[in-house]
């Protein structure tokens, strides 16, 4: 990304940024992301291209950027003194509440764009090594027998197949329950820390 997001943006940066982020995710409710063109982006958002390519490489380098906006509303950086255990319980709860928040949007986007799955994959591989930097920051790389990328990537494909399961194969799930059957799914890997391993 062009823009130097590790200092603290200008109320005008920051108004821009929101405007690409907002167009883009509007866009994507009615359109693939194969077919969207920066100049609709542009459009959209009522800035000039140049403006578009002063912050951003492309409309990937964007999608990356409204990843990041998502990972914000759900305050992923505020783990770093909870247990393992707690981290992955008030992730979850916040993931499932966005997810609630925003399930018609969501849902308009997944079907604006089923049939190029590089959306969900594109989100998976972001929230996968999110959720790595967690367990990293966390001290849970020494807490299992197996690597802890690995480690991530299960709990984030659990974390993701549960809320598929929940709000986009529409089951009647409670978040108190669905929390349960993440833990109930993770207690295999729970079990086998290494210290028992």
């Amino acid at each position: 990304m062009k823009y130097d997001l590790s200092k603290k943006a200008t109320k005008g940066a920051q108004r821009t940024l929101d405007a690409f982020s907002a167009a883009m995710f509007q866009i994507l409710s009615g359109k693939s992301f194969y077919e969207i063109t920066v100049n609709e982006l542009c459009q959209q958002s009522n800035y000039p291209r140049a403006t578009f390519y002063n912050y951003f490489d492309d409309k990937y380098d964007l999608l990356n950027y409204c990843w990041q906006c998502l990972y914000k509303q759900i305050h992923l950086e505020e783990y770093e003194n909870l247990s393992p255990e707690e981290r992955l319980s008030v992730f979850f709860d916040r993931a499932y509440d966005f997810v609630e928040a925003n399930q018609t949007r969501l849902k308009q986007i997944l079907k604006s764009n089923t049939e190029e799955k590089v959306l969900l994959l594109h989100f998976r591989i972001h929230l996968g090594a999110k959720l790595r930097e967690i367990f990293y920051l966390g001290g849970c790389i020494e807490r299992y027998a197996l690597p802890y990328e690995l480690v991530a990537d299960h709990y984030c494909n659990t974390i993701l197949l549960i809320l598929e399961w929940r709000f986009l194969k529409e089951n009647d799930c409670p978040k108190a329950q669905a929390l349960q059957y993440l833990n109930l799914l993770l207690g295999a890997l729970n079990m086998n820390e290494k210290k028992g391993v």
